[in-house]
């Protein structure tokens, strides 16, 4: 894998570079020939003035004209293959050069020419190229020199002294193939360094690019991490807040939508048997009929197996759809009670850091709807025990009044209302669980200002605390009745303690003649006397006129009429 990316990294160095190195040349190139349309031009004026001088040199000057007159439209024409402009460069100055040489010879401009154009051809073609013009030199030098030798170059030339001695033109070449040699190798082992340079620096500027681009996606996907986390506490926080199981699953699903930009949320659900699967809430984008069928199907599984799936539905039935689809299973307590699935365009694969942030939102909410249940069922409950007290705290109270009736009342004081209108407001106190204030006549016609306070206990009203007065003491204020009802509520406290109390002394006695009974029976020595200890002691203990005891089998116990016959005892 590394290999392949230092491939691939190399690969796109050598086009860069190749890219780069084409556009400096062509840029070079337009200078150069910008200068030497300017810089020729002078020259060429000078070289026409000496024609005129001197018809023999007319047609040298011709050509040098034409080639002036290429170089100024190449300089011009910058739209043509930058190649072709610097081999029609080199190939004018060439042209040049091989004139210089044939109207200067050594003491002219050739040399010049020809070890320039090696370095121009390395710089504005390749490396190649500088080989083959220094090539090219080296054979029209030593080209020259033969015709210099036969004598042919006397004729061309126009400065006077030029050696024509082979000797001095080999001596000459000598020097002129070291300088060319020296250029070349040094041009070459220049553009090797400077092409190793350039290919490290963006080699270097390449992996910095790659190493930023990294560290800005490893940023965002930790951001987006810390994000998802902190859409979980908020959510977390959000569910604890919520009771009723309904509620909470709407707003999970609306709040894992917007928090993590899903197109669309499901919570599916279990019965209490764990047999059926059924939709509870849904926000956003959620598949319906058959495709919808498909996916229940398959959510079905993943509860049952209590393992994650990626959903992919059938082409035909769902074209549109996308594979960005996951479903997460809900385990509390070590049960699958249902599944969470989301459903996004943004990624068709979910990675593995997705899946263990969604497992753990998911493992939130199960939490959640399983407390929400518990909480169900413990409000059930206390609901449950709550009316069993209350009903116990009924039937306690009827049979603690039933048995003490008159002990129950108490008045004190003088100052009262009409019965009527008493059992008109004690009525109201008792079903409204109020106090009520009301004015009312007494038996001698007088008004008087009356207070009826309910004494309740844990929601039951077990009696009324009745207040009167006179109206001159005026109506009864808020802060009066506050007081009355802060009494009322003590009073109700205190008779059931009471009564709990007189029960608990009841039982107390109970046991006690149980005990004292019971002791007495052990005492029998025979049957006899046990029948007889047993009837005495019930008939002192419960007052009765006649106490009846009697055992046998099952038939016989079955055909007894309920007198004693001769064999019983009494």
């Amino acid at each position: 894998m590394h290999d392949t990316t230092q491939k691939d990294t190399s690969g796109k160095v050598t086009l860069e570079i190749t890219s780069e190195l084409q556009a400096w040349r062509t840029r070079t190139l337009n200078v150069i020939l910008t200068i030497a349309a300017i810089a020729a031009a002078l020259p060429i004026v000078l070289v026409i003035n000496d024609a005129i001088r001197q018809p023999l040199q007319r047609p040298a000057v011709l050509i040098f004209a034409v080639i002036y007159l290429f170089v100024v439209a190449l300089a011009i024409f910058r739209r043509l293959d930058p190649r072709l402009r610097a081999w029609g460069l080199l190939l004018l100055g060439y042209a040049a050069g091989v004139l210089a040489f044939a109207r200067g010879g050594l003491a002219g401009d050739g040399p010049m020419y020809l070890l320039a154009l090696p370095v121009l051809a390395a710089i504005l073609v390749s490396v190649r190229s500088g080989l083959v013009m220094a090539v090219l030199g080296l054979l029209t030098f030593a080209a020259f020199a033969v015709t210099a030798h036969l004598g042919w170059l006397a004729n061309w030339l126009i400065i006077p002294d030029n050696p024509l001695i082979l000797s001095r033109w080999v001596s000459k070449g000598t020097t002129f193939v070291m300088l060319l040699i020296a250029l070349v190798v040094l041009q070459w082992l220049f553009g090797r360094f400077q092409t190793r340079t350039l290919q490290t620096t963006m080699e270097r500027g390449i992996q910095v690019d790659e190493a930023r681009a990294f560290l800005q996606a490893r940023t965002e996907e930790l951001d987006r991490r810390a994000r998802q986390l902190e859409a979980i506490v908020h959510l977390s926080h959000s569910m604890t807040d919520l009771i009723e199981s309904e509620e909470m699953l709407q707003r999970t699903a609306t709040a894992i939508k917007e928090q993590f930009s899903f197109d669309g949320v499901a919570i599916y659900l279990t019965n209490e048997s764990g047999d059926e699967v059924n939709l509870r809430a849904s926000v956003g984008n959620v598949p319906e009929g058959d495709v919808h069928s498909e996916y229940l199907e398959l959510m079905t599984q993943a509860i049952r197996s209590g393992t994650l799936r990626a959903i992919h539905p059938s082409a035909e039935k769902a074209p549109a759809a996308g594979p960005g689809r996951l479903v997460l299973p809900l385990r509390a307590r070590g049960q699958t009670i249902g599944a969470l699935a989301v459903q996004t365009r943004e990624q068709a694969v979910f990675s593995d850091e997705d899946i263990a942030i969604l497992q753990m939102m998911a493992d939130q909410i199960a939490v959640a709807i399983d407390n929400a249940r518990l909480f169900s069922e413990a409000q059930s409950s206390l609901r449950e025990l709550h009316a069993l007290s209350r009903q116990y705290a009924v039937e306690a109270w009827e049979r603690y009044t039933q048995a003490r009736a008159e002990a129950m009342r108490y008045s004190y004081g003088e100052t009262t209302c009409s019965a009527q209108t008493w059992q008109a407001a004690r009525e109201q106190a008792r079903a409204s669980g109020d106090p009520v204030t009301f004015t009312g006549d007494n038996e001698n016609g007088e008004t008087v200002q009356s207070l009826a306070a309910p004494v309740n206990l844990r929601g039951l009203t077990i009696g009324v605390l009745g207040l009167h007065r006179p109206t001159a003491a005026g109506a009864w204020r808020p802060e009066e009745i506050t007081m009355v009802r802060m009494i009322a509520d003590r009073l109700a406290l205190a008779a059931d303690n009471l009564r709990l109390l007189d029960e608990t002394q009841r039982s107390a006695a109970r046991e006690r003649l149980v005990g004292e009974i019971s002791d007495q029976m052990q005492r029998a020595t025979d049957t006899e006397a046990l029948m007889r200890i047993t009837a005495e002691e019930l008939n002192r203990v419960l007052g009765g006129s006649r106490t009846y005891v009697r055992l046998g089998t099952q038939a016989e116990l079955a055909g007894g009429s309920g007198h004693e016959p001769q064999e019983e005892r009494s």
